[in-house]
């Protein structure tokens, strides 16, 4: 029950550069069928895990979900983020809050 609700799940990724791009390999990965990405290089990530997934291209809001990492590397704080984000999206797929 818990895939099919991740497989029906169309997630919009609120988030750039590495953040967006690891959160929509994740997503994708964990077989979420649509999202709705920042750029085109986000898509092609994603497009780059499963050329199936259905990926829109669309301004969204930025997304601030308070989450501070309490890393100093610039780019490890971005992957965290993307995951945290990911992670989010797939508890609310499951729990269908999406």
């Amino acid at each position: 029950m818990g895939q099919a609700r991740i497989a029906r799940a169309r997630v919009d990724v609120c988030a750039a550069g590495l953040a967006g791009d690891v959160a929509a390999r994740y997503l994708t990965g964990a077989g979420v069928r649509g999202l709705r990405v920042q750029s085109a290089l986000i898509a092609s990530a994603a497009r780059a895990v499963d050329p199936a997934v259905e990926v829109t291209v669309a301004t969204l809001a930025a997304e601030d979900t308070g989450e501070r990492f309490d890393l100093r590397e610039p780019a490890a704080r971005e992957l965290a983020r993307g995951s945290h984000l990911a992670l989010d999206a797939l508890l609310n797929a499951i729990r269908g809050t999406e």
